[in-house]
């Protein structure tokens, strides 16, 4: 499948197998890394740290990211016009029909918050891609960060801006309320993360593996 625009893979490709499924999200990781590269204090850390929140955050955001894209009439998720919808069917013949409902009671959650404020979930998604010891998936060891100080600091300050943001836009009773919203669907799909990596694992065939492209074997943690 030839890429365009300098992208790894063509988005306007309907997919169709697990493998497509999954070379097909190195779009939607690539669209969200450029997203962090505009942040200047992402663009500050340490250059090993960056690696390290990326290849161990990345993944478990691009959920959060696909809500600023989705679609509520038509319910497909669409990042750009001339993409082609995710089949979200996909979720269900790999994870099951409970796993796949807990998925989009999750994602829905999140769809709610997008829709009452997309600036929320753009805040949101700098907030945790600078949060250490993000990732849930068994037998992963995250490195040791270079200048955590220097992470923290920076995460703290986008976390005091979208509280800030919040409480000027939609008063403190909303805040409160969004802020433990966020909180609680994201700990409960950081739960589900686990589950989800394992299960796929165990579901992709060596020679799958082995045709991943190399971003999604690294987001993925597949030697």
């Amino acid at each position: 499948m030839a890429a365009r625009d300098g992208l790894p893979w063509n988005p306007s490709i309907y997919t169709s197998t697990l493998l497509q499924h999954l070379n097909a999200r190195s779009v939607s990781a690539m669209r969200l890394l450029s997203f962090f590269k505009q942040i200047p204090e992402f663009n500050e850390l340490n250059v090993q740290d960056r690696i390290t929140l990326v290849k161990y955050n990345l993944m478990p955001l691009i959920i959060l990211n696909c809500t600023l894209g989705y679609n509520t009439e038509s319910q497909k998720i669409i990042e750009a016009d001339s993409d082609a919808p995710w089949d979200s069917t996909i979720l269900m013949k790999v994870h099951g029909h409970d796993i796949y409902m807990k998925i989009r009671k999750i994602f829905e959650s999140f769809v709610r918050i997008a829709q009452y404020d997309q600036r929320i979930i753009q805040l949101a998604l700098i907030i945790l891609i600078l949060t250490k010891g993000f990732s849930t998936s068994d037998g992963l060891t995250e490195p040791i960060l270079n200048d955590g100080i220097a992470v923290y600091r920076a995460q703290n300050y986008y976390t005091e801006l979208l509280w800030k943001y919040l409480e000027t836009m939609h008063g403190y009773g909303k805040t409160v309320h969004i802020f433990n919203e966020l909180v609680i669907h994201f700990i409960s799909w950081q739960m589900l993360q686990g589950y989800l990596h394992r299960n796929l694992c165990n579901v992709l065939t060596p020679t799958e593996m082995n045709e991943l492209l190399p971003i999604m074997k690294s987001l993925l943690h597949i030697p």
